[in-house]
């Protein structure tokens, strides 16, 4: 099965009650932000047999027992279900570890080959739950899941946190088939300290609710992109060199840019009538290399019959 990733704009942390006490409830636990959801996603497969002694994940071919989001959805959802040891192979487009939502489209594709390899029948609210509760756990990410699964639109916001069947998604009405994302990726960061140091964590809220609201004043793909520049920059998460190319790229043409949140990136939204102008100039500063590319999409999860009994 096939799954879109997403690059994350902006983003509030949302793990506490009114009262300054942490949620429980990890269904409950989540972000507002808004971003991208990008066509360049995950592919996933699932398998089970007498060859597989235990759960492993592979990405891109290479067993990858750090994979810690996608193998704890599978221990999540054994504990449910009681299924035999499992291996799954993803697909991965995007660079990983570098803010496309990779560990969210992991744990949703997995969720749903699972549901699928074991005849469980679930539904799309009961497989991101899974999916939710696995990047929770894990410190991977807070509000992907809803933003990969919902298909409300290419340009999204989440207005309101918590997995699936309990946040608020919106979309900012745009003709997405216009736009590229042009990327510069330097690779990958560990996310998790910014979720858990208090003063970064002041400043993302602070900021971040403030860019929520101007965004829904003015929902337009330029405003998600300026005013997600000055969340990068007012939070103290943007790195220096990366605002500052990200500023470089509008200059030579982007309807906007800013750094991936969270990851070692910058993302261009740029027309495509003038991609051809703008990779001339941005050439200049990024190495072909580092550079990855996307189509936008507004398609969320897309099923086939793809897992197996044995490999």
């Amino acid at each position: 099965m096939y799954s879109p990733c997403g690059v994350s704009s902006f983003f509030e942390i949302c793990d506490t009650n009114p009262d300054g006490s942490k949620i429980e409830n990890p269904l409950l636990i989540g972000a507002r932000g808004g971003g991208f959801i990008i066509k360049r996603g995950t592919k996933t497969r699932a398998f089970f047999g007498d060859g597989i002694k235990s759960d492993s994940v592979l990405i891109n071919g290479k067993l990858t027992p750090d994979a810690k989001t996608s193998l704890q959805v599978i221990r999540l959802m054994r504990e449910k279900y009681e299924f035999a040891p499992v291996r799954v192979v993803h697909e991965i487009e995007p660079p990983i570890g570098s803010g496309f939502g990779t560990s969210g489209a992991g744990a949703v594709s997995t969720a749903i080959v699972l549901s699928d390899l074991f005849d469980l029948k679930l539904s799309l609210s009961e497989v991101s739950a899974f999916a939710h509760t696995g990047e929770i756990h894990s410190l991977t990410g807070l509000g992907t899941v809803i933003s990969l699964v919902s298909g409300s639109g290419a340009m999204g916001l989440v207005t309101e946190p918590g997995s699936y069947s309990i946040g608020r998604v919106d979309s900012i009405l745009a003709d997405h088939s216009r736009y590229t994302l042009i990327c510069a990726c330097f690779g990958p960061i560990e996310k998790s300290s910014v979720l858990i140091n208090e003063g970064r964590r002041r400043k993302v809220n602070e900021f971040g609710r403030q860019t929520l609201d101007a965004i829904l004043d003015e929902p337009t793909p330029e405003s998600l992109l300026k005013h997600s520049r000055r969340f990068a920059e007012a939070s103290r998460i943007g790195g220096k060199e990366l605002l500052t190319l990200a500023d470089k790229a509008v200059r030579y043409g982007a309807l906007g840019a800013t750094q991936n949140m969270i990851g070692n990136a910058v993302h261009c939204l740029v027309e495509k009538s003038s991609r051809r102008r703008f990779l001339d100039q941005f050439t200049k500063h990024v190495p072909r290399e580092n550079l990855f590319e996307t189509d936008l999409t507004q398609s969320g999860p897309i099923i086939r019959k793809n897992s197996e009994r044995n490999i």
